[in-house]
C-alpha cells in the first residue's frame, strides 16, 4: 500500500521522535523517566512567592462539549441538600445532616491528564503494544494513576499566544505550533523562560480566554 505525502511525514516524523522503548519494554512513564529526585529538588528550591493556582477548567454545564462521540457537559444534580436536613428525613444522629451530590460526565470534558493509553499509532500502543490492552476494564497498564507520584517538577509557561497571536494574545483555532514559535516565545520572555530536560512545559494559546471573552466554544 502507497502512503500519500502526509501520511510519509507523519511515518517519518513518528520514527524519528518516538521515545518507544528507550525505557524498556515494560515502561509505563514515558519522559516522564526524565524527572528524577534531583529535579523535584530543585524545582521545589524555585519557589519565591508560595502562591498557588488552577489550570483546571471548572466541571459544569457550559463545558466544551457539543455531542460528538457521545461526549456531554458534566451534568451535577444534589442526593442530599440542606431542605432535607431541615425537614428532619436525612434518618443520622444526634442531629447530624449533610449535603450529598453526584456528577455524571464522560472524562473528556473537561481539562484532564491523558494517559499513554489514551492515542494509538496504526493499533499500537504505548512502547509498541497492542492497542487491545485497553479495554471495557480500562487501561490496567499505562493508565494516569501510573504518574500520580512522578509529575511535580520545574514548570516553564510558554505564552505563544502573547508571543506570535493577535491583538488579544490569542491564536486562531487550528493554528499549527512549530518549533519556531516556541523558540520565538522563550525569547520574547527571557532566559527564566528557557526549557531544561525534565521540565513541565504548558503553552497558553488564548482559545479559553477568547471562549470566555466571546461567551461562546465556537468550533471547539
Amino acid at each position: 500500500m502507497s502512503l500519500g505525502p502526509i501520511e510519509e511525514e507523519l511515518a517519518k516524523a513518528r520514527s524519528a521522535y518516538r521515545n518507544w522503548g528507550r525505557w524498556g519494554e515494560d515502561d509505563v512513564l514515558g519522559t516522564l523517566n526524565f524527572i528524577d529526585d534531583a529535579i523535584r529538588a530543585h524545582a521545589a528550591g524555585l519557589v519565591r512567592r508560595g502562591r498557588s493556582f488552577s489550570l483546571s477548567q471548572e466541571f459544569n454545564e457550559g463545558g466544551p462539549q457539543r455531542g460528538f462521540r457521545g461526549r456531554i457537559n458534566p451534568v451535577h444534580y444534589m442526593k442530599d441538600t440542606g431542605s432535607d436536613a431541615a425537614a428532619g428525613t436525612q434518618g443520622f444522629p444526634h442531629g447530624f445532616g449533610g449535603a450529598d451530590d453526584h456528577v455524571v460526565m464522560p472524562l473528556q470534558a473537561s481539562t484532564q491528564w491523558d494517559g499513554l493509553g489514551h492515542i494509538y499509532d496504526n493499533k499500537q500502543a504505548w512502547n509498541g503494544r497492542p492497542c487491545t490492552i485497553v479495554n471495557g476494564d480500562g487501561d490496567s497498564v499505562t493508565g494516569i494513576e501510573h504518574m500520580k507520584d512522578a509529575f511535580t517538577g520545574r514548570g516553564v509557561l510558554l505564552d505563544v499566544g502573547r508571543a506570535v497571536g493577535d491583538e488579544h494574545g490569542e491564536l486562531p483555532d487550528g493554528f499549527a505550533i512549530l518549533e519556531e514559535h516556541l523558540r520565538a516565545t522563550i525569547e520574547a520572555q527571557g532566559a527564566t523562560s528557557s526549557v531544561r530536560r525534565g521540565d513541565l512545559v504548558l503553552i497558553r494559546t488564548g482559545q479559553l480566554g477568547r471562549v470566555r471573552r466571546l461567551g461562546a466554544w465556537g468550533g471547539y
